[in-house]
């Protein structure tokens, strides 16, 4: 899947994600860190609000369109989209090399331009350890 947040682009695992929902009303999760919206009900599993791009310290999300429900064991995590831009495949990458960034396996070029490939079990694994300390 690749999508578009804060000014970059990005792509994850199809098989990482469990939906793609429209904007819901968010509620807000006391004491947490700026960069956890609030938490959503996404038919019926609550998933807290994650601004990927002020998290990874990029500046706020300002006009988010989706929500990228993850799908982890355990947690509910959702990524705050403001373009959910195609499907890509295999055969639609033009070359592909190692990313030095955290959370990110590879950057991969495509027609379009560069996407950088979302480690997203490190990403939860991040954001959970943020919250709890």
């Amino acid at each position: 899947m690749l999508f578009s947040t804060g000014g970059h682009r990005y792509a994850v695992d199809v098989d990482a994600v469990d939906e793609i929902a429209e904007l819901l009303p968010e509620y807000p999760i006391p004491d947490s860190p700026r960069f956890l919206r609030g938490v959503v009900n996404i038919h019926g599993k609550l998933a807290a609000v994650l601004d990927l791009s002020l998290y990874l310290g990029t500046g706020p999300v300002r006009n988010g369109r989706n929500l990228l429900l993850l799908k982890m064991p355990g947690s509910g995590l959702a990524i705050i989209v403001e373009q959910m831009e195609r499907m890509i495949f295999a055969d639609e990458i033009i070359s592909s090399e190692p990313s030095i960034a955290e959370f990110e396996v590879a950057i991969f070029a495509l027609p379009e331009g560069k996407a950088a490939l979302l480690a997203t079990e490190s990403l939860v694994e991040s954001v959970e350890k943020a919250v709890a300390s």
